[in-house]
């Protein structure tokens, strides 16, 4: 950890000169109470996050502290009746978290989908086994949606949140945020910062992602379409592949750079759920998390029992065991790039599948098969909805449903990919970005449950292909 007095008297000068600009701005005095104690609350959070904990923790250990950091700030900020600090101020630091985000999901998406579906070749030319690949990966993703889906019409985990959804949007509206606002308050110096301010600094000057202006579904259909011209056209189409691989990398070494505030943004945003919607929307959140992990359970069940016993011919057992170290190292690391090698191994010298079909199907599938991502998706943009009193119509529904699918094909499969996707869905519903902040504190655990999910759904449709082509796996000797 680097202490040194440049870095402690940056974070220091920092926080006195947000803290007393907006006092300023906003009271056209300085109260010197309220400056110091506020001050000191802000450089309390960049030093904890900046410095204390990024030596001593991983990311994931980071986001779980602050995450409960955050419910205690909240909490005690509010009682000590100084929400400002959460709104103003902190809430400058989930702005920081998020606009980013926003400014490179749709380029992201629009790479990712494209560069998926470039990969397979030529749709006149995939021959067999591409057509099984992509019928299964459809057919797996939409089984996936559904049950999560169903799922949370069952239990509506965001269901007697009506009060805090009501507080919500009369805040938003305060803020102006809200389309029904009209002579709303002007905004707080602090508001203005996040409102005004940032979002002209964090904007995508390529891509638009006004959904009045550029429709996402419009995005994904051309990004879809311009995939399969790529393809089709074969050799002639590797530079422009080539560039665009690069740009897909550069853009994930940006999500990956954002990532690293996602500490302190979640501790922010945290921070303010608490403190202006209170406990009664943790217990909620309890109930969502609950319904996504029982949606993912009954998927990978459908997954190991039906596709697994009954179409790849594969003992539920046997398969386990096999991919067993695959399924470890993807829950651990909430990343099917980084459980790829391991789940190739895995599925042709332990499951016994065979080679060339498995090096075909997995690197495609970790990119272009999520099934608890699109689960994950959809469900949690319903919960959004239904906390904030938004009811989702039929139309809305599927659009979901649709986006969730092609959406996860794009999902960068590194730690918290998802998140930067969820922005769209929100935009093509009505949702404000904002409101990821009511999920995002548990997002890591719910990653590592739906990593897992889609590295099994990789493996289980490369059996699945390998028994319909007449190379049924087989158990190597030794394994059983």
């Amino acid at each position: 950890m680097n202490f040194s007095p440049g870095i402690l008297a940056a974070f220091a000068a920092f926080a006195f000169v947000l803290v007393g600009a907006c006092q300023f701005v906003d009271n056209e005095s300085l109260d010197a109470g309220p400056l110091v104690t506020d001050s000191a609350a802000v450089f309390a959070a960049l030093v904890l996050f900046g410095l204390v904990l990024p030596g001593r923790f991983g990311l994931p250990a980071q986001i779980f502290i602050a995450m409960v950091l955050g419910i205690a700030a909240g909490w005690g900020l509010a009682v000590a009746g100084r929400l400002v600090v959460v709104t103003d101020y902190l809430g400058v630091f989930g702005q920081l978290f998020l606009l980013p985000l926003k400014m490179v999901i749709v380029p992201l998406v629009f790479v990712s989908v494209l560069l998926g579906a470039a990969g397979l070749g030529d749709v006149r030319k995939l021959g067999s086994v591409g057509l099984k690949v992509t019928a299964f990966f459809l057919t797996s993703t939409s089984v996936a949606v559904f049950i999560g889906m169903m799922f949370f019409n069952v239990i509506h985990p965001g269901r007697g949140m009506q009060s805090v959804g009501d507080q919500y949007l009369a805040e938003k509206a305060a803020e102006g945020d809200a389309p029904e606002a009209k002579e709303a308050p002007a905004l707080s110096a602090g508001m203005k910062i996040q409102k005004e301010i940032l979002p002209q600094i964090f904007q995508n000057p390529i891509m638009v992602t006004d959904t009045d202006k550029a429709p996402i579904l419009a995005i994904i259909t051309l990004a879809l379409l311009l995939g399969a011209g790529l393809g089709a056209i074969g050799e002639r189409s590797e530079s422009a592949i080539k560039a665009l691989q690069a740009a897909d990398g550069a853009l994930i070494t940006i999500i990956m750079w954002i990532m690293n505030l996602a500490p302190l943004g979640v501790f922010a945003l945290m921070a303010h759920a608490i403190a202006t919607l209170g406990f009664e929307y943790l217990q909620s959140l309890s109930v969502y998390v609950i319904t996504v992990v029982l949606g993912l359970v009954v998927h990978a069940g459908f997954l190991i029992f039906v596709m697994v016993g009954l179409v790849a011919g594969i003992s539920p057992a046997r398969y386990v065991r096999a991919m067993a170290p695959a399924m470890q190292v993807a829950f651990t690391t909430s990343s099917s790039n980084a459980a790829l090698p391991i789940n190739i191994r895995c599925a042709v010298e332990r499951l016994g599948v065979d080679r060339g079909i498995v090096q075909f199907v997995l690197p495609i599938g970790a990119t272009a098969n999520m099934d608890g991502t699109a689960l994950y998706t959809a469900v949690a943009t319903l919960f959004v909805a239904e906390v904030l009193g938004i009811d989702m119509t039929t139309t809305q529904q599927l659009t979901i449903f649709v986006m969730s699918i092609v959406i996860s094909i794009g999902t960068a499969g590194i730690p918290g990919g998802s998140i930067a996707m969820m922005g769209l869905i929100y935009d093509a519903v009505g949702l404000p970005l904002e409101a990821l902040g009511l999920i995002l504190g548990v997002d890591r655990v719910l990653d590592m449950c739906r990593t897992t999910v889609n590295v099994m759904g990789d493996s289980i449709g490369a059996a699945i292909v390998a028994r319909f082509e007449g190379r049924p796996a087989v158990a190597p000797s030794g394994v059983t």
